[in-house]
Parts: C-alpha cells; structure tokens; sequence
C-alpha cells in the first residue's frame, strides 16, 4: 500500500508516543496514589490533564498556521519531554496537575499535527484504510506501553525516564522524514451550538463517553493496587484494549446495517454489563475475573464513540461535516474533565475502588436509556448511511477522516480533515 508507505515515519512516530502515555497511564496513579493522594485527588489530576488536551485541541490549528508542523511537533515533544521528567520531583496534588495539564495540550497538539499531515498527504479512496491500521498499530502501542514499567517499584525513576525517552525518541521519524510538511490549515471554527439539533444523540454518547471512559481508564491501575494486584495493572488495563479491537470492526459493520443509535445502545449493555460484574465481585474472588470484566467493559465502551462520530456523519451537510466532528470530540473533552472528578470521589467511598466501575455501570445504562428516548426519532435510510470507520475519541483530527471517508464511498462527498 503505498501510501501507507508514504505517512508510515507519522505512524511510528505516535506509536512511540502512545508507548509513553500507556505507560504513564498506568504509572502516574499508582504513583500519586503512593504519595498520599486520595482518589478524589487522582481524579483532579486526570481532569486537569483533559482540560489541557482540550485546550490543545483548541490551539493546534492557529500554532500549526503560525509556525508549521514540525516546528508545533518538534516543540510539544520537547515540553512533553521536560514534563514528564519533573514528574519525578512532583509533590502534592497541585504539582501534579501543574505539570499534567501542560502535558495534556501538548499531547493532543502533537495528535493534531501528525494526522492533519496524514489527512492532507492521503486521498480519500486510501484514507479509510491507512487510518485503519494507523489506530490499530496505536492502539497496540498503548496496551504495550505499561508493560515497560511493569517491574519498576515505587520511587524508581525508571518508568519516567523511559516515558521520556519515547516522547524524545518520537522526534526522530518526524525530523528525518524526506516529505515536504504540508501547508497550515485553514482557519475553521467548531459549530458546537448547532450540535445537538443536528445530531442529539450523538452529543450524548460522545459526552457520556468522556464521563466514563477517560474516568475508568484513568482510575482503573487503582482497582488493581487496592486489590493487592498492583504488578497486574498493566495487564488489566491490557485487557480493555483487547476487548475494544476485539469487537470495534464488528460493531462498525452492524452500525451500516442497522440504526446507530440502537448499535450504540446494545455496546453500552455490555460494557455496564462488565463494570458491573466487577462492582458485584466478591473480594475473595479471583483477580481474572476483574481482567474478564474490563475486557467486557472495554468491548463495549471503548468501541462506541467512532459510531457516535457516524451518526453525526449521516446528519450532516458536507460543509458543515469537518466542523461538526471536531465540535463532537470537543464534547467528549468536556466529558473527560467532569468524569473523573466524579468517579475519583465514587471510588474513594467504597472498598477496593469498585465504586468506579458502579459509576461505568451507570453511566453505561444512562446511554443506554438516553438512545432508546433518541430511537422514537426515525434515522436516515441504510442508503443514505455512510460506511463505518474505527474513531478513537482521544483523536484531535484523524478520527474526522476514518469517520467520513465510507460516507465519501455512498454520497460522494469530499471529506477532509
């Protein structure tokens, strides 16, 4: 495929990096956790990362006008670099946030710039598949990263530094690539007023996605210490990558062949489903049924809001569709910040942090209920639907492509990130 040949140093590039946040995924609860830090104060630090990755999201476009993309890249990286460095002195929970927030903008500016580079170098017919293997290939690189700091302890730098490496490191395909950076983007506000008529029920899935997955993801390494299988949190956090890829390409093809909205519900059963076995599970149980549990959980919650992205697709006119999905993932941010502060203070009030996968549950029937009021309203024909594409939600600007490239293939539009 040649022109997976031709954005292949991007793709390495954000491989590297998601190494580094799966790592630090995994790494930075538990170790704010072994500073003294409640959970109501590892939620705060989560949010204020998503507040900066909002923030990010919303600067990307006017810096990559101003300097360029490797310029934006080479930078982020950099900050990227340092932060996670001054992670190691951090000391209490506003040193935490200040050095995470910083850390959140950067990495949603380094998303923004690799795959707005990506989006203008792949045409339309080609998009769909590239970006496919693009969110796979990351994917994987996110499940692996936590493993790298598996066999540090507490208080050893080692995971940070590695961290560090992986964000200096992801410099290097980009600084050595032969391609021509590709012209500054042009100026395109979000039409997030307009989102809710479009499309409610996409706004919902796409806030509630935030609620509960950037929570559950963040909080998640908690379970497993306050369970006493601390060396197996990054294994269960493994284990919800798993099930997403397992059911994501399965879910997309139901969703082009039936109503989204009822596709998006059925996923949301099942990842209340398995938040809520673990919130049901006895503590003397064994530790794989929680891995089993949030392998379910992640079948279902990580798989839905790239349907989400769709159903917005199939109500939007093509020269609003750009502005629409970008407004989309700005919700799911607004999500992600609220989340966290929530669940951090659920989990902190119930034995063994199960409480925050009571919250998934809840979350995931709240969706569940919210599509089925949405369903009463007629959907637009299978003929009109456009073919589904994965999205992950922690996406600046691909996740637009992948959503519209198979609605470019049935109403002939030009999408472009």
């Amino acid at each position: 495929m040649r022109s997976l040949r031709t954005v292949a140093v991007l793709i390495l590039a954000i491989c590297i990096l998601q190494v580094a946040g799966g790592l630090l995924g995994v790494w930075l609860p538990l170790a704010m956790a072994d500073d003294g830090l409640s959970k109501v104060y590892v939620g705060a630090v989560a949010a204020t990362y998503s507040a900066g990755f909002m923030g990010g999201a919303a600067l990307s476009g006017a810096l990559l006008r101003r300097i360029g993309h490797i310029r934006v890249f080479s930078a982020a990286a950099g900050v990227c670099c340092a932060m996670t460095l001054f992670l190691f002195w951090a000391d209490g929970v506003i040193a935490w946030a200040l050095l995470r927030m910083p850390q959140g903008a950067c990495i949603a500016i380094l998303f923004a710039t690799s795959e707005s580079w990506m989006n203008t170098v792949l045409g339309k017919d080609e998009r769909g598949s590239v970006l496919g293997v693009y969110f796979l290939a990351t994917k994987v690189a996110l499940a692996g990263g936590p493993f790298l700091g598996a066999a540090a302890a507490m208080g050893d730098p080692a995971p940070l530094m590695v961290a560090a490496a992986c964000f200096a490191l992801c410099l290097v395909p980009i600084c050595w690539t032969a391609q021509t950076q590709p012209q500054p983007p042009q100026a395109a506000p979000m039409a997030i007023g307009s989102l809710f008529q479009t499309a409610p029920a996409a706004v919902i899935a796409a806030f509630l996605a935030g609620m509960s997955n950037n929570a559950v993801l963040g909080l998640a390494p908690l379970y497993a210490r306050d369970r006493g299988e601390v060396e197996q949190a990054p294994l269960f956090l493994a284990c919800a990558w798993a099930g997403s890829l397992a059911t994501q390409w399965v879910a997309g093809w139901a969703s082009d062949k039936i109503d989204r909205r009822l596709v998006i519900a059925a996923l949301n059963a099942l990842g209340a489903a398995g938040a809520l076995a673990i919130f049901l599970l006895p503590p003397q149980a064994g530790f794989h049924w929680a891995m089993l549990g949030i392998a379910v959980w992640g079948a279902g919650s990580l798989s839905y809001y790239g349907i989400a992205v769709a159903h917005m697709a199939d109500r939007t006119s093509t020269a609003n569709m750009a502005h629409a999905v970008a407004g989309l993932l700005f919700v799911w941010a607004i999500g992600s910040i609220f989340g966290p502060l929530i669940a951090g203070f659920v989990a902190d009030r119930t034995e063994g942090a199960r409480g925050l996968f009571g919250y998934a549950a809840i979350i995931g029937v709240l969706v569940c209920v919210s599509m089925g009021l949405r369903l009463r309203v007629p959907g637009p024909a299978r003929a009109e639907k456009g073919a589904f594409a994965p999205q992950a939600e922690s996406s600046v600007a691909a996740g637009e492509a992948l959503a519209l490239t198979g609605a470019a293939k049935a109403v002939k539009i030009d999408q472009s990130a």
